[in-house]
């Protein structure tokens, strides 16, 4: 990276972030920008509140207007007004700065957005395998049918003289998995059969314009 004082502008959430970066690769953040983000209405205020005023600096920026003098502060003082802010949209632009662009500008010397794709299900041509997951679901949906009548069985059955000689001949727990721990695995295999439905059909979609 050049000793030159470097400019960038990138972009949190369609939000402009001027940052500088100085002869000895510190980095100054653009003020306007940050409290933008963070909701802070007066810039020149929470910087005097929050800030240290050794990490602030003036400087000249090109804008749409002309150049400008603008206020900078240095890391210390951005993260001093992130952990101030009550704005949710701290925690993510926290993670984006700190996490993402500095580590890849010290790396690389600039930051690239990494392009993130819609994962899609890669279309299985392979009709058997299809016709397998499908009779798998089938089987899980009846299972789920016997599980929920199990169910269905111990809630009647509480509070019973039926369900007291149960627990007295073979002990109490066969009925007790039939209540909170059938409902966890109930819940479970809903969510699957509901996930794996959809996936099914984007991949039959998929595979009828392939073919």
């Amino acid at each position: 990276m050049s000793n030159q004082i470097q400019f960038k502008s990138f972009s949190f959430k369609d939000l402009p972030v001027r940052i500088i970066t100085d002869q000895n690769l510190d980095f100054w953040f653009c003020a306007n920008d940050v409290c933008a983000i963070l909701d802070y209405t007066n810039p020149r205020q929470a910087i005097q509140k929050n800030c240290n005023p050794k990490g602030v600096s003036i400087r000249d920026t090109l804008t749409a207007g002309g150049t400008q003098s603008m206020i900078y502060i240095n890391e210390p003082n951005l993260y001093r007004l992130i952990i101030k802010s009550r704005k949710p949209e701290a925690e993510p632009f926290e993670t984006w700065v700190f996490e993402e662009v500095l580590p890849q500008i010290r790396k690389t010397g600039k930051y690239e957005v990494q392009s993130q794709q819609l994962a899609l299900p890669e279309p299985d041509l392979n009709l058997t395998a299809i016709q397998n997951s499908e009779e798998t679901l089938a089987l899980i949906i009846q299972l789920y049918s016997y599980c929920f009548q199990a169910h269905e069985m111990q809630e009647k059955l509480q509070n019973t003289s039926i369900a007291k000689l149960m627990e007295n001949q073979i002990g109490g727990q066969y009925l007790y998995n039939f209540k909170h721990p059938l409902e966890q695995v109930m819940a479970k295999a809903k969510k699957y059969v509901h996930a794996n439905t959809e996936r099914l059909a984007l991949v039959k979609a998929v595979n009828n314009l392939l073919n």
